[in-house]
């Protein structure tokens, strides 16, 4: 988000190239470097030792990505099973639909963390349909009429 801000999440893009102009080249420059510090100052300081080697920002991102990060299928897979199997129980509506909503959304934020930002929002139309669906499908049968 702070980078987002500052108008410098690019950087951080392997599909952004360098640009070529010295001008350019030295506006850009100094971008890199605020991404830079902005990283450095964001991780733990035994981190920090294995990106001196890197020389801009994209560089540095790609490899942090590369050595830390998570693909979190174990968890959707578990959050899918909870999902399935959750019902309302002994709880009340309130209950049950907090409850739901909690696993529904760490199960929400897995998946659109892999969708491209132009089908963002169909999905999640998509998503919140289901949401209700499921939940209206896991309540007592008392409610059904209702």
């Amino acid at each position: 988000m702070f980078l987002k801000g500052k108008e410098l999440s690019h950087h951080l893009h392997s599909f952004v190239l360098v640009p070529t102009d010295e001008k350019e080249l030295a506006q850009w420059e100094v971008k890199d470097a605020k991404v830079i510090s902005w990283l450095l100052g964001t991780l733990e300081p035994h981190l920090v030792t294995n990106l001196r080697c890197f020389t801009t920002a994209q560089a540095m991102w790609v490899y942090l990505h590369r050595i830390y990060h998570q693909d979190h299928n174990a968890r959707k897979f578990q959050l899918k099973m909870e999902i399935n199997t959750y019902t309302q129980g002994n709880l009340t509506i309130e209950q049950f639909y907090y409850a739901f909503i909690n696993i529904w959304s760490e199960n929400s934020i897995i998946i659109h963390s892999k969708v491209y930002t132009a089908t963002l929002a169909a999905l999640q139309m998509v998503h919140a349909e289901r949401q209700h669906d499921q939940f209206l499908m896991k309540l007592h049968l008392e409610f059904e009429p209702i």
